[in-house]
This record gives C-alpha cells, structure tokens and sequence, in this order.
C-alpha cells in the first residue's frame, strides 16, 4: 500500500532540555520569528553536516529514546514537542505518576537526509497512546504511529504531519533485531519524494510502504 501525505503545515522553534536541578527531561518551547524567518539551533546544526550519499539507497533509521533525551537526540525532541507533552498529560490523567522524573515512555525512528541547500528529517513517534498494533512477527511488534517530516532551509525550519508510519518495536522480553525486522528510508532525488518501509523476514512487509512527495516551492 502506498500513501501520499503533506498536511498540517506547522513551523516551530523548540529546544529539549534536561534539567539537572529536578532531574526532569522536558520539552520547552520558544518562538523566535525575526523578519519571517524562524530561527532554529537544530537548523544551523543541520546545515553543518556531511552530505548524504546516495540519498536513494534504502537504509535502516535509527532510533532515539525520548522518554530521557539525551543532546543529541534534541532534533528529534523539538519534532514532537507538542506530542511528548500530550503523552505526559495524558499519563498524569490516569494518575500514572511513574514518570514524574522523565517524559512518559516515547520512542522515535528517523532518517535524515542531508543536502547543500536544505536537510530533511522523517520521524516516527511510539507511544502506547499514539499507535496502533498492527501485528506481532518475527519477534517484534509492528505499529502504525504519528509521521512527521521536519524540513531545515537554512535558518528556516517547517514541520509536517504526514499521516502514519510503521513503527517495528521489540517484543516484550526481545530485544531489537534488524537482520528479522527493521525499518527502512531512501529519498528519490528525480522525483522528490521521500520512502518509507519495513523488512520483516527478508521481505516488505504489507502495509507499511509509503511514497511521500516532497512539493516544490
């Protein structure tokens, strides 16, 4: 199955934190617009790295723990501020304040792939309140979770929801394995459009393929 997304056009500046006086990973959000530009610490540093290779190869994304982020995972954390910040609510709600210390449980999975002019970041956020199961294989379970692609221009950043990914998360008691399950991502630079998919037991799984088309602007 395939799927074309570009909704919720959002742009954002957010910084992730962690406060050493309480011990609490969190999520703070400033809005810095000057001249129309929203300036972001994550663009410039995006603007800094390495160009990607071959962005139309598929490679595996690689995974970030939110419920303690750490500095390099503050891309990520400013991404799904906002989502973060609901799961946290929506823990304390059910009057679940095992988390007090940290964000509640959130996982993330991206690629990114780097260019001269701009970079572009594809992320999906696990949470047990934000995904579906989809089916237990190959010891993990593949989810259906919240897709967002985060676009850095320079100093200008945009953020778009883009519907759901799968989100392939080690069984309970398993422990992650790429060579039986992973995710994966590739850019086609002709068409622009970004991909998304998931290898279970050495073959695309069914309805996790998704076909994103970057617009030009």
């Amino acid at each position: 199955m395939t799927a074309a997304a570009r909704v919720g056009l959002k742009r954002r500046y957010v910084r992730c934190r962690n406060d050493a006086t309480a011990r609490v990973a969190r999520c703070r959000m400033i809005v810095v617009i000057v001249g129309g530009v929203v300036m972001s610490g994550s663009a410039a540093q995006a603007q800094a790295q390495a160009l990607t290779p071959d962005p139309g190869a598929w490679r595996p994304l690689a995974y970030a723990n939110l419920q303690r982020p750490v500095p390099r995972d503050a891309t990520y954390c400013d991404i799904w501020k906002d989502a973060i910040d609901a799961n946290n609510r929506a823990y304390r709600t059910r009057g679940d304040r095992r988390f007090s210390h940290a964000n509640a449980p959130a996982s993330e999975a991206h690629f990114v792939i780097w260019s001269a002019k701009r970079s572009v970041v594809v992320s999906v956020l696990d949470t047990a309140l934000g995904c579906s199961e989809k089916a237990r294989i190959a010891g993990a379970v593949v989810k259906l979770c919240p897709m967002r692609i985060a676009i850095y221009d320079g100093l200008n950043v945009r953020t778009l929801d883009a519907g759901r990914g799968c989100f392939i998360e080690p069984a309970l008691g398993a422990t992650r394995d790429p060579a039986r399950a992973a995710d994966y991502g590739a850019y086609d630079v002709a068409s622009r459009t970004l991909k998304i998919g998931a290898i279970v037991e050495h073959r695309a799984y069914d309805g996790c393929s998704f076909n994103i088309p970057l617009l030009r602007e």
